[in-house]
């Protein structure tokens, strides 16, 4: 059974992915050959299997025509992303199993994948609309975390019970492995509070809320008032556009009390939100990451979304909602005394979103895949 794992974006795939390709590598009869776009990706694959003690797999580089690395130049990574799918069709109609992480994927049928199984393991566990999400039906496998997932896409119609399987999150696993290799401390010994926006232009509190955040902490820092310093560390895609000048401007902002992060590792292994003692973001699903643990979050709403009883928001249930830009240090300060309030909230939501156990998920993935490709 030839089985091939495509990472088709940023390195951030690969450590919810390359637990379940190893897994699935050895069990007998199955050939597992890995293909990447970003160059980025080989470092992360070998350090994680590295953490894993496993071997490495084949992997091989997507083929580029001159179209597709000229979009890349010039920073337009969704269209280069569908070329690249487009272009290498014919690589992987050799394959028995095509698995990928991400809705897009589901395009490889109507661009001509007709031999292959076409699987989807699911990253993140968010609750946010997505616009390509009615991919998902496109699938003949589909491998949720847990059951809000599920249920969120059976409800739509897009997911059949019979081809989808309850496997967790493998991601937990990698990080289970990883997560020794990096502790993050501030000169003065201060926990840190996390700030996580999205990349959506119209959800992300970055364009309006970060730079006045970054103030706050610096001017609470300056006067002894903090209880936190500050990482932030947005959505790897934030720098998809701008050519490097948003990346050159926020670690401008670098200090002894505020820490910037613009793509290491630690943004996609979780150190950061393990380690984190408080959670500032809007609607990336690293937050349930975060709540492994339960801890105080705030959440920023600055262009006033209808967000009570909608499910895209279900997570601005866990904290308080800051929409009023003079109550967004207020609302920092007050959050670990108003998180009893909480914390029951998050703690069940967190099992409703991975279920139990936590860790193993890899070996499920794995095993699912293997029992799906055998009854084909």
């Amino acid at each position: 059974m030839k089985i091939a794992f495509i990472y088709i974006a940023e390195p951030y795939q690969c450590y919810h992915t390359a637990s379940v390709a190893s897994a699935l590598a050895a069990i007998p009869g199955h050939d597992v050959v890995e293909y990447y776009s970003f160059p980025e990706t080989v470092k992360h694959l070998a350090r994680i299997r590295r953490a894993l003690d496993v071997p490495d797999l084949p992997l091989k580089a997507f083929p580029k025509s001159l179209k597709a690395r000229l979009l890349k130049r010039a920073r337009r990574l969704d269209q280069e992303r569908l070329v690249v799918l487009r272009e290498n069709i014919a690589e992987l109609n050799q394959y028995d199993a095509v698995v990928a992480t991400e809705y897009t994927a589901g395009v490889l049928r109507e661009m001509g994948l007709c031999g292959p199984k076409l699987i989807l393991l699911m990253h993140g566990a968010g609750d946010r609309y997505v616009n390509d999400e009615h991919l998902v039906r496109d699938f003949d496998l589909t491998l949720v975390p847990g059951p809000k997932v599920e249920s969120y896409f059976q409800d739509k119609g897009l997911l059949k019970q019979e081809t989808t399987r309850v496997v967790g999150y493998p991601k937990f696993d990698v990080f289970e492995a990883v997560q020794r290799e990096k502790t993050i401390s501030f000169g003065n010994g201060r926990p840190f509070a996390l700030y996580n926006p999205h990349y959506q232009r119209k959800l992300t509190s970055a364009s309006g809320w970060m730079m006045p955040l970054i103030r706050g902490f610096k001017a609470q820092s300056e006067t002894g008032e903090s209880d936190y310093n500050l990482v932030v560390a947005p959505h790897i895609k934030t720098f998809h556009k701008g050519f490097g000048i948003r990346e050159r401007q926020l670690k401008r902002q670098r200090s002894p009390q505020v820490m910037v992060d613009t793509g290491s590792s630690a943004m996609l292994d979780m150190t950061y939100t393990s380690q984190a003692a408080l959670y500032i973001g809007d609607v990336s699903s690293q937050v349930y990451e975060f709540l492994g643990i339960p801890r105080p979050c705030v959440f920023l709403n600055p262009r006033k979304l209808p967000w009570r009883d909608d499910p895209y928001f279900l997570h601005w249930t866990l904290g308080e909602v800051v929409e009023d830009l003079d109550d967004l240090m207020p609302a920092i300060a007050r959050a670990r005394e108003r998180h009893a309030a909480y914390r029951p909230a998050q703690e069940s939501l967190f099992q409703e979103t991975f279920g139990t156990p936590l860790l193993g998920g890899s070996q499920r993935a794995a095993d699912a895949i293997a029992e799906f490709m055998a009854a084909a």
